[in-house]
């Protein structure tokens, strides 16, 4: 004897009032639809008789958990880390301070995060396993710092640090993306003003010259040739921008763009100085915090191969990896690797030889973000003049082009 499923069916009806409705109910036949309908008061207008399958609970849930911690945001767990070290420290329980700073938060996503954890302890989870299960909002550095800290007993503390190292990567992030927003800013502005100039200005111009049969100078049918391509030939160039755009979402999503990128990053003048010490900063900054909290060197290493983002980096901690397994030092894999710098190389070999590595790293990873303000700040002083003269320039010469055939305006009049 089979046994019949349940399936979800979409129905309209009207209610009491004459308007309409409609949803979805779960059900085993349309005649089950039909009474629970009429029963809650409904003048039935269709029923789908197509059933749908009904979802798996378990995957819907999944889904929501993801969509809820990708909008979590490192300065709220930083945050988050901040108060309740704060709370364990003068005393109150784990769970009491969980369930105070979910009472306390404003933002519906992180709150829900925050119950879900306290859920968790509460039922005999340790910290760490429930924060695992949430790993788009709480980094895997945050994770084995917290496991760490219930090995040894020193919640407060490590939360502590977990919170000044996130407020530190967000600072120099926010450093660096402010660095690459204003050039972007100004070229887009640049282009926009020369498409509009040549499209839609330049055009009325030249037609007025033509009715009076004046020969254009050369830069105004440079420009003329320019604008007329773009209005008429746009069945050759918008195929071409639209596979450029596909091109530039695409490309960094592929193993092979990634890693093209991510050489470009390291190799071309002004990104490099950049990038070097920003790797150089998070990575040293995450080893001094995992080592300082007593983590295993191997799982370190793996920590850190995940925090640079960079493909080509992350041969210094293949080849670290493989040094330490082999009996060796982790300054050989520095001195190894052409893109760290020798000052840095230095540091970390004679804070191995002195037993005081964690110490080190922390001084390394300020010193470098020490040079990645200057360098920012070097580069987008000597950023802001050139830009704007390459504005002047292509917006002056576009300017030019249309004032030139005006200067010859009286030879056309006589």
């Amino acid at each position: 004897m089979t046994t019949a499923t349940e399936s979800t069916w979409t129905w309209s009806a009207r209610n009491a009032e004459g308007d309409a409705v409609s949803g979805a109910t779960v059900a085993v036949t349309m005649e089950d639809v039909a009474s629970r309908l009429r029963g809650d008061g409904l003048y039935i207008t269709s029923i789908d008789s197509g059933a749908l399958p009904v979802l798996d609970p378990q995957a819907v849930e999944h889904v929501r958990r993801g969509l809820r911690a990708k909008r979590v945001s490192r300065a709220d767990v930083a945050g988050f880390c901040q108060q309740l070290s704060v709370m364990v420290e003068t005393g109150v329980s784990l769970p009491e301070g969980l369930q105070a700073l979910a009472a306390q938060t404003r933002r519906r996503e992180f709150r829900e995060i925050i119950e879900a954890i306290n859920d968790d302890v509460c039922g005999g989870a340790t910290f760490s396993e429930s924060l695992a299960r949430w790993p788009d909002a709480f980094p895997t550095i945050m994770v084995n710092l917290v496991r760490a800290a219930e090995l040894s007993g020193t919640m407060a503390v490590m939360l502590g640090r977990i919170a000044d190292y996130l407020s530190k990567e967000q600072r120099t992030l926010r450093q660096v993306r402010g660095a690459m927003t204003y050039p972007a800013f100004m070229m887009g502005t640049g282009f926009l003003v020369v498409v509009f100039l040549v499209t839609f200005i330049l055009p009325k111009f030249a037609r007025i010259y033509e009715m009076r049969s004046a020969s254009l100078p050369t830069p105004t049918k440079f420009l003329m040739a320019i604008g007329e391509y773009a209005s008429t030939g746009w069945a050759t160039w918008v195929p071409v921008l639209l596979a450029m755009v596909l091109f530039i979402f695409i490309a960094p999503r592929t193993t092979a763009g990634r890693t093209c990128i991510d050489w470009m990053k390291l190799r071309l003048p002004i990104l490099r100085t950049i990038h070097v010490n920003l790797y150089v900063t998070r990575s040293t900054r995450t080893m001094s915090t995992l080592l300082g909290a007593g983590v295993n060197l191997m799982d370190v290493i793996r920590i850190c191969r995940g925090v640079t983002r960079n493909r080509v980096f992350e041969n210094v901690w293949v080849e670290m990896e493989q040094f330490v397994r082999d009996g060796h030092r982790i300054g050989m894999a520095f001195e190894a690797s052409p893109d760290i710098p020798a000052g840095v190389t230095s540091m970390v070999v004679a804070g191995e030889r002195s037993g005081r590595l964690p110490e080190v790293m922390e001084k390394v990873a300020d010193a470098s973000e020490e040079e990645l303000d200057v360098a920012i700040k070097r580069y987008t002083t000597l950023l802001e003049p050139l830009l704007i003269a390459c504005m002047g320039l292509l917006v002056g010469a576009v300017a030019i082009a249309l004032l030139l055939p005006i200067f010859k305006m009286s030879s056309i009049v006589h």
